[in-house]
């Protein structure tokens, strides 16, 4: 078995975890390996290895999600998922391992990811939307998606973060409908970060950008 606290200590590194320190708000012990060597190192382990708790640091959670992502089944990587939620407190932890999660793009995938957004836990939200954006916002669901969007309660930032990053990201597959969902959207900070997010990415044209800053 692996030694997961022996390579995290030989990996670690103070001015790197007090740079992260700035940008990441967990409960969780920030030890300071860059997400690099953590990716490399997941594929050598299985995620039964990393014993989580509340005791488990920022790296081994990532640790935990990085090794849930090779493993190629779906059903297994749903039943990971649920594990780690719960050690999920922050933005870094939840995009890093969100999308590590590449064979969550089924049926099953999509009900569970749904299912988050109604929930009152920031980062359970949180992991339902940017579930939803990487692998199901080109498909037919994306109506339901957006109705569902409009249902959330929870009201933390990190949600509405969310929300305005995947209007943003609709823009550059279906301008059309994002233009809708943004006008139309009651929230002003997520209008607002909505138009941002979008105006800051290559993939939106200039004529597209222009109509955005338009919506009041």
């Amino acid at each position: 078995m692996q030694n997961i606290q022996k390579f995290l200590r030989e990996n670690a590194d103070l001015g790197y975890a007090n740079f992260n320190k700035k940008f990441i708000k967990s409960q969780h012990e920030i030890v300071g390996v860059r997400l690099p060597v953590l990716r490399k190192y997941a594929k050598f382990i299985e995620p039964e290895y990393i014993d989580l708790s509340e005791n488990s640091s920022h790296e081994e959670i990532l640790l935990y999600g990085f090794a849930a992502g090779e493993i190629k089944n779906g059903q297994e990587q749903m039943e990971y998922l649920e594990n780690v939620l719960p050690f999920v407190d922050n933005w870094c932890t939840c995009d890093c391992i969100v999308p590590s999660l590449k064979m969550l793009n089924t049926p099953a995938a999509y009900k569970k990811f749904s299912s988050l957004l109604r929930s009152e836990k920031e980062f359970y939200v949180r992991a339902g939307i940017l579930g939803l954006m990487r692998f199901f916002i080109k498909t037919d669901k994306i109506e339901e998606i957006l109705k569902n969007l409009r249902k959330i309660t929870c009201q933390a930032y990190y949600v509405k973060m969310a929300t305005a990053w995947f209007y943003a990201e609709l823009c550059t597959i279906n301008f059309p409908l994002a233009l809708k969902e943004i006008e139309n959207t009651k929230d002003d900070f997520i209008k607002k970060r909505a138009i941002s997010k979008a105006n800051e990415s290559y993939r939106v044209t200039k004529e597209q950008k222009q109509i955005l800053t338009q919506i009041k």
